[in-house]
């Protein structure tokens, strides 16, 4: 499937067998931009796999893991419910070739942290050369497929992942969340005994709830995209014209995942407004307003909805 996505081939031919229901998971992608399914011709050119699977906790629970504040989150979440001892983190290392190495270190470094006993690391390249906006259309059944071996492994029915709640009508289709709910139909189907699961937060709710329950946890995060060769220039110039304005150390401060970070510490980290001059809150908020100006055409899937919303009530708060 993920293979497929970039291009939408007409014909596939893959050297492995391909199940008919992940056939036609595959056409109800297809379908979604208004396309054929294709046409697969492995079909009984290879042995049908047969499989035993092991059965699975209800009380366990896996993780797909990035690092990030919506990862951090679904951790605080499973670990409130279950358990920690009942959590796996399942990290994927290598995809993300600008960032992999950062935010491997960081997903570490969190695990040790927060007492997290179980994280499992899967070392993955990209060598099928499909890369950019296109991939996303499997993207998000592809991660959370990655990580069903290994929650079989560990006992979990469940695998977490990022929710639906500020999700666009034009999201690609993975990104979907009644496609999701398809793809766990599709696994029913298969007779594996895990699902997909998420809870519906918003960006600026989840900054909130992070803030009020593990203040301590969100100095670890790593959610920057800045490449890590320019951050040290973008965090000089932060330093000098908002010198009490702290930000982590993973961050760079002006990419969107660390605006949309800093945003929910303005409003809800009570040490943050304690220690940082009001003037120096004033400059990322206007400086967030002109980059907002800028961006607001080719990120406002990312920069609408709660975060639009929370920033008209930060400017008049601080009256910017």
């Amino acid at each position: 499937m993920h293979l497929a996505a970039a291009h939408l081939p007409p014909v596939l031919d893959p050297d492995f067998w391909v199940a008919p229901e992940i056939a036609r998971l595959i056409g109800k992608m297809y379908r979604s931009e208004g396309r054929r399914p294709p046409k697969i011709r492995s079909g009984n050119d290879f042995f049908k796999m047969e499989y035993v699977l092991p059965r699975t906790d209800p009380k366990k629970v896996a993780v797909s893991y990035s690092g990030g504040k919506d990862s951090i989150w679904n951790l605080w979440h499973a670990s409130r419910d279950r358990g920690m001892e009942n959590v796996l983190l399942v990290h994927v290392h290598g995809l993300n070739t600008a960032n992999a190495s950062r935010e491997l270190a960081y997903t570490r470094r969190q695990a040790q942290a927060y007492g997290v006993p179980h994280l499992r690391v899967l070392d993955l390249v990209n060598s099928s050369g499909l890369k950019g906006y296109m991939v996303m259309r499997s993207r998000d059944i592809f991660m959370a497929a990655l990580a069903i071996p290994s929650a079989l492994e560990f006992g979990a029915s469940k695998v977490y992942i990022e929710g639906f709640a500020e999700t666009s009508p034009d999201e690609p289709f993975s990104g979907q969340e009644r496609n999701m709910r398809f793809f766990n139909l599709t696994l029913q189907a298969l007779g594996i005994p895990v699902q997909v699961a998420w809870k519906n937060r918003t960006e600026m709710g989840v900054m909130e709830d992070l803030l009020r329950h593990k203040p301590e946890w969100l100095p670890h995060v790593v959610n920057c995209f800045s490449a890590p060769l320019y951050q040290p220039g973008i965090r000089r110039s932060w330093a000098r014209n908002a010198s009490s304005f702290p930000l982590y150390d993973s961050q760079c401060g002006s990419c969107v995942k660390c605006r949309i970070t800093n945003l929910g510490r303005v409003l809800h980290d009570k040490e943050l407004r304690r220690t940082t001059r009001p003037e120096d809150v004033r400059y990322f908020l206007a400086n967030t307003a002109a980059w907002m100006r800028g961006k607001g055409v080719t990120h406002a899937d990312m920069i609408g909805g709660s975060f639009t919303r929370d920033f008209k009530h930060a400017r008049r708060e601080f009256s910017v």
